[in-house]
Protein backbone atom coordinates (compact mmCIF):
# COMPACT_ATOMS: atom_id res chain seq x y z
CA UNK A 1 0.00 0.00 0.00
CA UNK A 2 2.87 2.38 0.21
CA UNK A 3 2.52 3.22 -3.69
CA UNK A 4 -1.09 4.91 -2.40
CA UNK A 5 0.84 6.67 0.46
CA UNK A 6 0.48 10.03 -0.77
CA UNK A 7 -3.60 10.07 -1.45
CA UNK A 8 -6.22 10.88 0.86
CA UNK A 9 -8.08 8.71 3.46
CA UNK A 10 -11.02 8.61 1.46
CA UNK A 11 -9.70 8.02 -1.66
CA UNK A 12 -7.28 5.13 -0.06
CA UNK A 13 -10.52 3.28 1.17
CA UNK A 14 -11.90 3.63 -2.29
CA UNK A 15 -8.99 1.78 -3.82
CA UNK A 16 -9.10 -0.54 -1.44
CA UNK A 17 -13.10 -1.56 -2.18
CA UNK A 18 -12.35 -0.98 -5.42
CA UNK A 19 -9.59 -4.08 -5.02
CA UNK A 20 -12.11 -6.34 -2.95
CA UNK A 21 -14.55 -5.81 -5.87
CA UNK A 22 -11.71 -6.79 -8.57
CA UNK A 23 -11.11 -9.74 -6.24
CA UNK A 24 -14.69 -10.96 -5.81
CA UNK A 25 -14.85 -10.44 -10.20
CA UNK A 26 -11.99 -12.20 -11.11
CA UNK A 27 -13.79 -15.31 -8.84
CA UNK A 28 -16.70 -15.11 -10.36
CA UNK A 29 -14.98 -14.61 -13.65
CA UNK A 30 -13.06 -18.26 -13.01
CA UNK A 31 -16.90 -19.92 -12.00
CA UNK A 32 -18.18 -18.76 -14.98
CA UNK A 33 -16.05 -19.61 -17.17
CA UNK A 34 -15.54 -23.09 -15.82
CA UNK A 35 -19.24 -23.60 -15.82
CA UNK A 36 -19.72 -22.32 -19.82
CA UNK A 37 -21.36 -19.04 -19.02
CA UNK A 38 -19.73 -17.59 -21.77
CA UNK A 39 -22.38 -14.21 -21.55
CA UNK A 40 -21.51 -13.76 -17.71
CA UNK A 41 -18.14 -14.18 -18.18
CA UNK A 42 -18.15 -11.26 -20.67
CA UNK A 43 -19.80 -9.53 -18.19
CA UNK A 44 -17.93 -9.78 -15.67
CA UNK A 45 -14.78 -8.47 -17.79
CA UNK A 46 -16.54 -5.25 -18.55
CA UNK A 47 -16.84 -5.17 -15.22
CA UNK A 48 -13.29 -5.99 -14.21
CA UNK A 49 -12.25 -3.41 -16.89
CA UNK A 50 -13.91 -0.75 -15.17
CA UNK A 51 -13.14 -1.11 -12.28
CA UNK A 52 -9.65 -0.96 -12.88
CA UNK A 53 -10.19 1.96 -15.02
CA UNK A 54 -12.26 3.74 -11.73
CA UNK A 55 -9.32 2.59 -9.69
CA UNK A 56 -6.13 4.66 -12.13
CA UNK A 57 -8.73 7.98 -12.17
CA UNK A 58 -8.58 7.59 -8.21
CA UNK A 59 -4.43 7.56 -8.08
CA UNK A 60 -4.11 9.90 -11.15
CA UNK A 61 -6.61 12.71 -9.87
CA UNK A 62 -4.73 12.19 -6.36
CA UNK A 63 -1.59 12.66 -8.43
CA UNK A 64 -2.61 16.14 -9.85
CA UNK A 65 -4.43 17.17 -6.90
Amino acid sequence: MAKYEGLAPEERARITDIQDLLIERFVEHKEAIEEGQRVRAKELEAEISELRREKENVTRWAAVG
